[in-house]
């Protein structure tokens, strides 16, 4: 058995992301489609520009953290903030993997669930309401652990990536993709842009990619690789893509939503500008990582 670390663990956090994502299960499913994560494209694409479909992009960027991560097929994979269930899907569909998604949010588990018995992929993809620190797992019960814009959530990382390795067999990859901060020094009003964010969008704080790479090697993993998805994923915040401006609810429909969901709904309104300057200033960026539990 390896020597558990206890995390720190941050109840009112928990509810608080539970309840963000339950109150914009729909908004998200409307709008962003099975995926509730940012798309991929090519230096020069544009969605704008190639009307490159939203479900082909996000799709895509599953995909690359599959060849980044170099996931085997069949794998027995741990899916960490799993959402409604569309990258797990993927991965128990063409890559025949065995897939257990952990999500705060009961609705988000259930609306997976029954995207998985849809899709007849029930039999290897299952959804539940978790913390993922804290799944119950035994050791070295998993080939994969894969957490696709869950980090950001979490307010004690090394306690996830000390879990990942845990959790892994040896031999086993963790594969993360992770909105990050700029390395370095923020100016005032970088600061103050990076505090909007994560108001909006529930989050403790951000880590750079850098720090990601120390946790990681700090954990104990070996084979670390990062990449800077950047500018590949950046589009995904252009209004043809992230569509969120474009709907024209009026200052009365946002009251009425905000007294029926609660004035955390607002916030995936305000999300988009924000991350869309975030990108084109450089302070928020976007990455890849892989990292091996070693062999003994």
């Amino acid at each position: 058995m390896e020597p558990a670390r206890e995390p720190a663990t941050d109840p009112g956090l928990n509810t608080a992301v539970e309840r963000y994502y339950d109150i914009t299960l729909d908004l998200y499913e409307e709008l962003w489609g099975e995926h509730v994560h940012h798309g991929f494209w090519d230096e020069g694409q544009s969605p704008a520009l190639d009307g490159a479909d939203r479900h082909a992009a996000t799709d895509r960027l599953v995909r690359e953290l599959v060849e980044h991560a170099a996931v085997p097929a069949g794998s027995r994979i741990l899916d960490v903030g799993c959402g409604i269930g569309g990258p797990a899907l993927q991965l128990a569909g063409p890559l025949g993997c065995t897939v257990e998604g952990v999500t705060l949010s009961a609705r988000q588990a259930a609306r997976a669930n029954e995207k998985a018995r849809a899709a007849g992929l029930d039999h290897r993809a299952r959804f539940h309401q978790q913390d993922a620190l804290s799944t119950g797992h035994p050791d070295a019960a998993f080939d994969v652990v894969w957490a696709m814009e869950s980090l950001m959530h979490l307010p004690d990382r090394p306690a996830f990536f000390a879990e990942a390795h845990r959790l892994l067999r040896p031999g086993g990859t963790l594969a993360v993709a992770t909105w990050a901060v700029r390395d370095g020094a923020l100016d005032a009003d970088e600061r103050a842009l990076v505090r909007q964010i994560l108001q909006h969008q529930v989050m403790p704080d951000f880590s750079s990619l850098e720090e990601h790479e120390g946790l990681a090697r700090a954990a104990g993993f070996t084979d670390v690789a990062v990449a800077d998805w950047s500018a590949a994923v950046a589009n995904s915040w252009d209004p043809a893509f992230a569509r969120i401006p474009q709907i024209d609810r009026g200052p009365a429909a946002m009251r009425d939503l905000a007294r029926t969901r609660g004035v955390d709904v607002l916030g995936f309104f305000h999300a988009g500008p924000l991350m869309k300057k975030g990108f084109d200033t450089g302070v928020i960026t976007y990455g890849a990582l892989r990292a091996v539990k070693p062999r003994p």
